[in-house]
């Protein structure tokens, strides 16, 4: 015992004389070496007029790299330094050597950057193409996807970057419940009346679309916000036309090859506390739901809309969702090969101008959730929904 105690402080002994002889230095090397990486960020919408995408590079400076941070050229490329181009290809081109289009995308400055946050702003710059009739996404009457391919080139000769995805195809067929094809088709959140309210439940379904992976649903309330001067209403300060967003959740397709019904069930007391929590109760702000069509005869007020992403899309969200766990690290998703970022596609399908049921109004006008927040019907408003409507 007392040999392994002396040999163990002569292992010590030894390296503290080391130690000694080979000195000490105070100096440490905080910054690795500089290395440039790309990230570009694409995401294609079958449907728009514009597709945009986002080039940028990450630095290691020495010094403060807050300060570094608001130097433009630390994150964006100079005029003329990178060119994007995105391509068109038959799913059968394997080798991708034969593309059927190509888009080169406009170098452009903008100037709507909301918060700047560290980096430079509010200017940035981006990189868009117009596709005025959309992109395509099937090939012929199949449900084969053309794929799309974006290279990132750069003027210093560097190696490009590149990246794969296949477009989401927008139908608003594929969504069953609330049908598209009856016009003010009345959203039911509450039945019954007189202290006997029920509050069904609604189940929005569709059925997924080739390409589609994950579908975010929403209800969107569109209605006039009044504010007045006094609490008989008669003096009237601003008036303000709004649209509030209800998120009813997220539902995720077993594959992306389409035809799977989704159903998503939604109490309907949910609607009432969620404009309960939204607005603000004030005797002196009224509301006026929707717009009465006189040729349907009925309020248009609602709009059912899904966000659909693709795989990769959806992977990427997934990825990057909030850490609940106990392990905190998380891997980095890309599909940019030679830099950072992500190609993908989105799309929004929606059925919108739906109405609300008699005893839904009324639970929405009296009930306890949404009575404080003063809600109405157009004046114009006819029928059995008339004694709600605004005076």
């Amino acid at each position: 015992m007392m040999q392994w105690s002396f040999g163990r402080f002569g292992v010590w002994a030894a390296l503290l004389l080391a130690l000694f002889n080979t000195g000490c230095s105070t100096e440490v090397e905080l910054n690795a070496p500089y290395e440039e990486r790309t990230l570009a960020f694409c995401l294609l919408d079958p449907g728009a007029e514009e597709q945009w995408v986002r080039v940028n590079r990450t630095w290691l400076g020495e010094g403060n790299n807050l300060e570094i941070a608001t130097v433009r050229d630390s994150s964006e490329y100079g005029p003329g330094e990178v060119t994007v181009v995105v391509e068109k290809f038959h799913p059968d081109d394997i080798a991708f050597d034969a593309p059927l289009d190509a888009y080169t995308a406009m170098d452009t400055v903008l100037q709507d950057k909301d918060d700047n946050g560290i980096f430079f702003g509010p200017e940035y710059r981006a990189y868009h193409f117009v596709t005025p009739d959309g992109l395509e996404v099937y090939v012929g009457n199949s449900d084969d996807l053309y794929h799309y391919r974006m290279t990132v080139s750069f003027a210093d000769g560097r190696a490009p970057l590149t990246a794969l995805t296949t477009l989401i195809g927008s139908s608003p067929g594929n969504i069953s419940n609330p049908p598209s094809g009856i016009p003010g088709f009345n959203l039911n959140f509450a039945s019954g009346a007189g202290g006997q309210v029920t509050y069904p439940n609604i189940n929005f379904k569709w059925s997924s679309t080739p390409g589609a992976k994950r579908y975010e649903a929403a209800i969107q309330v569109h209605f006039t916000e009044r504010i007045w001067a006094d609490a008989a209403h008669t003096q009237l300060v601003s008036e303000t036309e709004r649209t509030v967003r209800w998120d009813l959740g997220e539902e995720t397709a077993d594959d992306a090859e389409g035809g799977e019904e989704i159903k998503l069930p939604t109490n309907g007391e949910a609607f009432y506390q969620f404009l309960s929590s939204r607005l603000e109760a004030n005797p002196l702000i009224t509301r006026e739901l929707g717009d009465w069509n006189d040729n349907i005869d009925r309020v248009r007020a609602f709009d059912f809309v899904l966000s659909i992403a693709n795989e990769e899309l959806d992977t990427y969200l997934a990825v990057n969702a909030p850490v609940t766990g106990i392990i905190q690290e998380r891997p980095v998703y890309t599909n940019v090969a030679g830099g950072l970022g992500l190609l993908a596609s989105r799309t929004q399908q929606s059925v919108d101008g739906l109405g609300i049921s008699k005893p839904s109004v009324q639970e929405l006008v009296e009930g306890p959730y949404t009575a404080p927040l003063q809600f109405c019907l157009p004046p114009e408003t006819e029928g059995d929904v008339a004694e709600y409507a605004c005076p």
